[in-house]
């Protein structure tokens, strides 16, 4: 039996208006599971018809589509062109007002490329130690390295450059979202619009630093490879990282280990690659 959700037009739509064929793709798109039936509207009144009864969190999202709504037509997207018309096809994934930036080192808040690198060598005790969302095994020890930007990243290619690792090494690679920042979630209990932001989608609130996503997992080394073993990706991720969250390096390796090293290369998109005269970070 279908269960009915009924809105106001007027007061529950951000322009008092309702596209029944806008609004169907909006509900289709979302993190909503139930089927929808169908739907009508009648003056100011719009029903809404699903297989089945929503879930706490799908009454949420689906309260925040409407009013997000905007009631117009579909736009038809124009394709992108060359400053003199003529029109860009391309086969890379790399969004239109980005450059190809291939990278050692993250940012610091003054300059973009002079932060910390992606190095270690554990002939010293430096980045050493476990932290709240990693643990290393028993009989190994592991350097934590954080890079941060000040602009999104678009991640995409990599290389492992390493040196003299015992065989059990290996590294992991992983963006962070810091303590007290916010993060999208289907599971979470966040409406977008509560944090002002558009759309219908949920998020949580990170009260330690979290794991979001696992770039590179338990990429074993072992003995020497100067030339690079490459981790190549068909495209770049479909969304960037945000500014201030961290890409983490995890060099994990045998307690007794005094003398292997290395350093990683990645290839990543991002909007600027140089602080221009007269830029900010």
């Amino acid at each position: 039996m279908s269960t009915k959700y009924t809105f106001s037009i007027i007061n529950d739509t951000l322009n008092s208006l309702v596209n029944l064929s806008r609004l169907t793709s909006e509900i289709g798109a979302s993190n909503i599971a139930i089927a929808l039936d169908y739907m009508n509207t009648n003056v100011d009144v719009c029903d809404i018809w699903f297989k089945a009864d929503l879930s706490s969190p799908e009454e949420t999202t689906l309260n925040g589509l409407m009013s997000s709504h905007t009631g117009a037509e579909p736009n038809e997207i124009e394709p992108p062109t060359m400053s003199d018309g003529r029109p860009i096809v391309r086969a890379d994934t790399r969004p239109l007002d980005t450059s190809t930036y291939f990278t050692m080192a993250g940012d610091t808040t003054f300059g973009i490329g002079d932060g910390t690198a992606l190095m270690w060598d554990f002939s010293n005790d430096d980045a050493m130690g476990d932290c709240a969302y990693y643990n290393t095994p028993a009989g190994y020890k592991t350097k934590h390295i954080e890079l941060t930007f000040i602009d999104p990243i678009y991640l995409k290619d990599g290389a492992l450059y390493f040196f003299d690792a015992p065989w059990g090494a290996y590294c992991d690679m992983q963006v962070v979202v810091p303590a007290g920042n916010y993060y999208p979630n289907p599971h979470g209990s966040v409406p977008a619009i509560l944090l002002g932001l558009p759309g219908i989608d949920l998020y949580s609130y990170a009260d330690t630093d979290i794991v979001y996503v696992a770039y590179v997992n338990r990429h074993h080394m072992c003995g020497s490879c100067p030339m690079g073993d490459e981790l190549n990706a068909e495209g770049a991720a479909v969304d960037a990282i945000p500014v201030g969250w961290k890409l983490v390096g995890h060099i994990t390796t045998v307690s007794g280990d005094n003398t292997s090293k290395g350093y990683a290369s990645f290839e990543c998109y991002r909007h600027r690659t140089v602080l221009l005269t007269g830029d900010t970070p």
